[in-house]
């Protein structure tokens, strides 16, 4: 623990006051979620990287906020806030890595011009028994149609290998350059597949598609480890039957090749420093209808590892769960015409109720029935617990170091502290919630259409089944 980061520790035990004297008033709130991004967000963070030093540090101060806020520790034991669970990590070394083509002088780069995928086997092949699939369909942020039959990624590859091939090859110029953040390539955590499978850009696909037949030239080797992630998870216990879970991801990118520190600000430090909010306001209100277990999520940037694992060893019953509220960019209301969107909202008949009698912020809510794919509310919508998900919207500082914190509405997130607020007050007559299964789901990374041997394909990017 550096000096910088034990500096901050004392600035926020100096700041973070007791329970007694937590005070509630607008500007209050103002400096305490302004002090927290700032702190979540320091380069001294080094971009909140599931599984680094950066997440102790992240994690050490979300508990030290936990146990001033008074929630009570519900994890690994009575003392610790944490939730630590293993997963693997993944690494491609250039020396062990290699892609020629029959009649190129210069052999493709690798993470420039190919780079081998997450699931791929290892090992190397020679010769022409290679299939490649053409992703050049690809859109990012394009909504799945609820009617639509999907065939995963994954089973298309498998298809290639028992046709008899040795390699798949996909091509798309945005896969290769996002191979740092996509789980195509950092998903770690998947069977390898009995073939070599890598992505290429757009130079060496046009290259493949005009001298079809080429011989060529891959060896690959995919290293993994075992890395320990962290959530972290508060209680507050009013002895009530049931339980609303409040989460958000801590968790960040890390820092980039040059050096430059991702500081996550609005991804997802928002998200955190309001849950962290909340928490102290519910613990003072007096409002014992319902308990309520907080959790800050880890490894949802590697494929919401934290929130999977959690639905997977619960701390509580899944049965006593009222319904699961999921922050995830909260920080930027305005961007996208001061709307607040709010996915989930057809896992339960009750919402439209809820909404309706809540008072109604200055910002437009705009009601998602589906639920969003790749935000940690996902697993418990599988387990049948009701959910919904705020975030104030995508901008293009999203996965970039621009996402700093001189770029966040911070009177903004106050209003959405006090929605929520208002949102549980009205719940708390409601009793259980309940659930209602959705017919359709929000991919933005979806309708990816491919073509293999003449057969159209609609996948879902990095499913695995």
């Amino acid at each position: 623990m550096n000096r910088i980061f034990i500096a901050i520790l004392l600035f926020s035990a100096a700041a973070c006051m007791s329970q007694e004297t937590v005070k509630f008033s607008d500007s209050a709130v103002l400096t305490r979620l302004t002090r927290d991004v700032h702190i979540l967000c320091s380069d001294s963070l080094a971009g909140r990287k599931s599984g680094t030093a950066g997440e102790q540090k992240a994690y050490t101060y979300i508990s030290r906020c936990f146990q001033e806020a008074g929630l009570t520790p519900c994890a690994m034991n009575d003392s610790s806030f944490l939730q630590s669970f293993p997963i693997e990590n993944l690494s491609i070394p250039f020396k062990s890595n290699s892609f020629t083509i029959e009649g190129l002088d210069i052999a493709p780069r690798l993470h420039y011009k190919f780079s081998p995928v997450a699931y791929s086997a290892n090992g190397r092949m020679e010769g022409n028994k290679y299939i490649v699939v053409d992703l050049s369909g690809f859109r990012k942020k394009q909504q799945m149609k609820s009617n639509t039959i999907f065939k995963s990624l994954r089973q298309v590859i498998r298809d290639a290998f028992q046709q008899g091939n040795s390699a798949v090859i996909l091509t798309n110029e945005w896969m290769v350059n996002s191979q740092k953040t996509d789980s195509l390539y950092n998903w770690a955590d998947v069977k390898s597949e009995q073939g070599l499978v890598i992505s290429v850009n757009d130079d060496i696909a046009e290259y493949l598609q005009n001298h079809p037949g080429v011989n060529i030239s891959i060896m690959v080797e995919v290293v993994r480890k075992s890395t320990i992630f962290h959530n972290v998870v508060g209680f507050i216990n009013n002895g009530a039957p049931y339980t609303i879970i409040i989460g958000a991801h801590y968790d960040h990118l890390g820092t980039n090749s040059h050096g430059y520190v991702y500081n996550g600000a609005d991804d997802n430090a928002s998200g955190t420093v309001v849950a962290l909010e909340l928490a102290r306001y519910l613990k003072q209100c007096g409002d014992k209808t319902n308990n309520y277990l907080f959790i800050a999520f880890s490894g949802e940037e590697e494929g919401l590892y934290g929130s999977g694992y959690f639905v997977k060893h619960p701390m509580i019953g899944l049965e006593t769960i009222n319904f699961m509220i999921n922050l995830d960019m909260v920080g930027r209301l305005g961007c996208e015409g001061n709307l607040v969107t709010i996915f989930g909202t057809g896992s339960s008949s009750a919402w439209h109720t809820v909404y309706k009698e809540t008072a109604h912020p200055w910002f437009h809510l705009r009601r998602m029935q589906g639920v969003h794919l790749f935000t940690d509310h996902v697993g418990f919508y599988q387990r049948g617990i009701p959910v919904v998900s705020l975030t104030t919207g995508f901008h293009y500082d999203y996965h970039t170091t621009h996402d700093d914190v001189s770029t966040l509405n911070y009177t903004g997130m106050v209003d959405i502290v006090k929605y929520l607020q208002g949102l549980l007050h009205t719940t708390s007559s409601k009793g259980k919630v309940g659930y209602h299964k959705i017919a359709g789901w929000y991919n933005f990374n979806a309708n990816l259409k491919i073509v293999v041997n003449g057969i159209d394909h609609i996948l879902m990017v990095g499913s695995d089944e």
